[in-house]
């Protein structure tokens, strides 16, 4: 028995010893970038965080020494650092666990107009000499907007639940996260009056044509006709089911492969994949109150909270329910009233003007107010929505790791696609296309730009099934204000194995 705990005891400490050595086989090296190369400052911006990105979790503890130099900026006089820069360098202190570490730069001054003023920040070693400098060695703060040039992602979509939606605007290098159930429909703010799913959460949508009356609506409530709704049975056969009542229309309601829908008869209760404003599951808001009918909306899945097994994910719980909701417009804004699905004596009525500067402007059902989700129309690119989810093909699909691009502010994107593998011969075929790293903006094409359907990226740059990153793609994008970025994803999990940490590239052209 001694023997035995002997036995138990030294394995253990020969395991411990090899996790704390940043020299162990199993372990990626350590290499140490700046997740920007380019950050730009607004006058009303005080501070910004300059992101240090590692390729792994931190085995040891150690210092990251950064170096400066100002252009027309002075330390003290137009700037300060966290940690303090006084010295004229910066030590960085990084723990054991950490996946990244922050130098906070504090804007004293603005720039004079017509003039430029700036620090660049760079590594000047690391007392660990194990520790790696990683593709980005230096990092440029301007005190005035320019577009970012490089840098590296890594996705806030926070882990196997993929709790976040993430937003990624190019030109700033700002990623804004959002958790994806705060919200369930959103306003257009264009001159079409028109209101959106959320597709992050599985938010669905049917309309009670002919019917006004929100509290007149209940579970028991007749529809003003039977509807025709094709499904599929236990065996996914498809089959074809007549819908009488509001009960009835919910059971196929939540996404799902036994959703309801009839394509031919327009007959969809999600949002169309494209996210174009003609394929709204609600019809255009008309000016006209009595053409607005209620609608049955199903609130979507909880987010779990437990976390997936390695290299798994868990995206949807239990079904939140469902609300009526009726939307009405004036043409300068909405009026939405809603109620639970069998209330009939009081509902809420909220108002909402339009606001030229969002595309969307989100609204919680389930918390009855305004929520603030997308940035402004111009300050966002790609949302790594995480989960995404739409009815094509006679079912409800819901995918992860999923990114759209801002197609209703007037962004472009397409694949590079370098070469494809016959699945009957596995024969490779080679395309006659610059690399990654080859790509300059001569190579651009222009014809390739996809401005109506947002999903080019998808869920496609991973294979699930594989857990690992395709790697005979890479996007092209072009913004709202004309900068062209080549972006390519360079991780699917973290570096132990979890979902929903994926990162990328990019470089302005």
């Amino acid at each position: 028995m001694k023997k035995i705990t002997f036995l138990c005891t030294a394995l253990f400490l020969l395991v411990l010893s090899s996790c704390n050595n940043d020299d162990s086989e199993d372990l990626i090296d350590f290499t140490v970038a700046f997740s920007s190369a380019t950050i730009s400052t607004t006058e009303e911006d005080t501070s910004k965080d300059i992101t240090i990105t590692f390729s792994r979790a931190a085995t040891q503890a150690g210092t990251i020494n950064i170096s400066y130099a100002g252009d027309n900026a002075t330390y003290g006089t137009d700037f300060t650092t966290s940690p303090s820069g006084d010295s004229g360098t910066i030590a960085v202190p990084v723990a054991v666990g950490d996946l990244n570490a922050t130098v906070t730069f504090n804007k004293l001054s603005n720039a004079i107009e017509g003039s430029t003023k700036s620090v660049s920040f760079s590594f000047d070693g690391f007392d660990n000499t194990d520790w790696l400098q990683g593709s980005v060695s230096s990092a440029m703060v301007s005190f005035s907007p320019i577009a970012a040039l490089s840098g590296i992602i890594d996705l806030e979509t926070g882990g196997s639940n993929l709790p976040n939606q993430v937003y990624f605007d190019f030109s700033t290098g700002v990623q804004t996260a959002v958790k994806r159930d705060t919200w369930e429909i959103a306003l257009y703010n264009g001159s079409e009056n028109r209101v959106y799913l959320n597709s992050s959460l599985l938010v669905s949508a049917a309309e009670l044509s002919g019917i006004t009356d929100l509290l007149s609506v209940t579970e028991s409530s007749d529809l003003t006709a039977p509807l025709e709704l094709n499904t599929v049975n236990a065996m996914f056969q498809p089959t074809t089911v007549t819908v009488n009542t509001v009960a009835e229309l919910i059971a196929g309601l939540p996404v799902g492969y036994t959703q309801y829908g009839n394509v031919a008869e327009n007959l969809v209760f999600t949002d169309n994949r494209q996210g174009g404003l003609e394929g709204t599951a609600f019809a255009a808001i008309s000016t006209t109150a009595e053409e607005n009918y209620v609608y049955i909306v199903g609130l979507g899945n909880e987010i779990p909270t437990e976390s997936a097994e390695p290299g798994s994910i868990i995206t949807t719980g239990d079904h939140r329910g469902f609300m009526k909701v009726r939307v009405l417009s004036d043409s300068n804004g909405y009026t939405i009233q809603y109620a639970p699905l069998n209330e009939t004596t009081n509902m809420s009525e909220v108002t909402i003007s339009k606001n030229d500067s969002y595309l969307l402007s989100a609204f919680s059902l389930t918390n009855g107010q305004s929520v603030n989700v997308e940035p402004q129309k111009d300050k966002w690119d790609v949302n790594f929505s995480g989960v995404f989810s739409y009815y094509e093909n006679g079912f409800g699909l819901t995918y992860s790791d999923y990114a759209v691009h801002n197609t209703l502010g007037d962004v472009g994107l397409y694949q590079v696609t370098l070469y494809e593998i016959d699945p009957d011969t596995d024969e490779r075929t080679d395309f006659d296309v610059p690399t990654y790293a080859d790509f300059a903006r001569g190579d651009v094409d222009e014809s390739s730009l996809v401005y109506d359907d947002r999903t080019v990226i998808g869920s496609g740059w991973r294979n699930a099934f594989a857990g690992v990153l395709k790697d005979d793609r890479y996007y092209v994008l072009k913004d709202a204000g004309g900068n062209y970025y080549k972006i390519n994803f360079t991780a699917f999990v973290s570096s132990e194995g979890e979902r929903g940490n994926g990162q990328f590239t990019y470089e302005r052209l």
